[in-house]
């Protein structure tokens, strides 16, 4: 696509539908390390982090998010993976921001899941 070129609302539909059933791949191949991410990003969202361990909880939720990207290009992980690691896109400033926004798709991803499946999450 050229950048003079406008996306359609059905273009855009359908990226975003291979997106997530990309990101659903990974969650199914590594559930155990999608949980540790949502209790991270649970974490840096409702406490404070202080500016000297920004750099060590950015790293612990990278590699994670590295993990995810292995299932296949173009998943929300991706996406993160490269604005949160500090190595690449990430700063301390935008990282609360991120990781609100990285929450947002997490929970946009389990509602396509709950719906599809039936999913029932046991506490």
């Amino acid at each position: 696509m050229s950048d003079t070129m406008i996306p359609t609302i059905e273009e855009l539909t359908r990226k975003r539908m291979e997106a997530l059933t990309v990101s659903e791949k990974a969650i199914i191949a590594h559930p155990a390390e999608y949980r540790e991410i949502k209790k991270i990003i649970r974490y840096i969202i409702s406490k404070p982090i202080e500016i000297g361990d920004y750099y060590s909880t950015a790293q612990r939720l990278t590699k994670l998010l590295k993990t995810m990207t292995q299932s296949g290009p173009g998943s929300i992980f991706h996406y993160f993976y490269t604005n949160i690691d500090p190595q690449q896109k990430g700063q301390a400033r935008y990282f609360r921001a991120n990781c609100i926004d990285l929450a947002q798709q997490l929970e946009c991803i389990d509602h396509m899941r709950h719906s599809k499946r039936h999913i029932r999450v046991v506490h």
